[in-house]
């Protein structure tokens, strides 16, 4: 259930991007199976940044990853702008999930020997992208979170904070018309992490080079955060949980 939904000034309802038609997800079998996702239905439009909140363990990333390509659904499907997941074969999901999907996560999964712009660059290296034009296009990438001057240096070399950045650099360097983000401030202070979630805020209200609005998606507990969304859906052992509509309000409020 929607708890919190304000529309994107000056614009009506978006194009649906994602769209779960009763999602289920389980693992392990006999004694040990362990369902994360109970029959998900469920709608995400382009031009919102939606977050999934609930406590640890309840199916957000589980969901997350049906959406975004990265686990096929036990039963019923998730589409991406119309095109069911299960359609397709391997090699076409990862060619799909590579054109059209970004993905930001909590450990940032940077690759140590790399630099920050050769990092950027890696989603446009796997997709046939020459090495010096990826680059140069990761250094703009870098330019937009704040760190174009440090295109150059490691990992190691960089705080969390700014490896986070890199890791959103990475994420929207392709121009992805979907963002899926896992607990991305999770491993930030509070300062840190809202600057952060200000630049995937901001990536929910830029355009891919035709021009089209992008859905931004974010497993979040952290409800420092709450304030950037236009939609919040909540969860609840696999379900997307009803509940009293001021439950988030005063949360999103509370630290906006």
């Amino acid at each position: 259930m929607t708890f919190l939904s304000k529309p994107r000034e000056g614009q009506g309802p978006g194009e649906v991007a994602v769209t779960c038609d009763r999602v289920t997800k389980s693992f392990g079998k006999g004694s040990a199976l362990v369902t994360a996702v109970r029959g998900v239905s469920v709608e995400f439009n382009t031009g919102q940044l939606v977050m999934l909140v609930g406590p640890s363990g309840c199916g957000k990333t589980t969901l997350l990853s049906v959406i975004s390509g990265v686990l096929d659904a036990d039963e019923g499907d998730a589409a991406l702008f119309g095109v069911p997941w299960k359609s397709l074969s391997r090699d076409k999901k990862a060619r799909r999930r590579g054109e059209l999907v970004g993905f930001v996560f909590q450990q940032f999964n940077l690759l140590a020997p790399l630099t920050a712009a050769e990092n950027v660059a890696v989603p446009l290296l796997l997709r046939g992208m020459a090495f010096s034009e990826a680059v140069e296009r990761s250094v703009e990438a870098l330019k937009q979170v704040g760190l174009g001057e440090r295109a150059t240096a490691l990992p190691r070399q960089l705080s969390g904070g700014m490896q986070q950045r890199v890791a959103i650099a990475r994420a929207i360097v392709s121009k992805p018309r979907l963002l899926v983000c896992d607990e991305p401030t999770a491993n930030l202070d509070a300062k840190t992490g809202q600057s952060a979630m200000e630049l995937i805020h901001q990536a929910s209200r830029t355009t891919d080079d035709q021009g089209r609005d992008r859905c931004v998606i974010v497993v979040t507990h952290d409800n420092r955060v709450f304030h950037y969304a236009d939609r919040i859906e909540q969860m609840e052992d696999g379900r997307l949980k009803a509940a009293p509509e001021d439950f988030v309000l005063q949360e999103a409020r509370a630290h906006h």
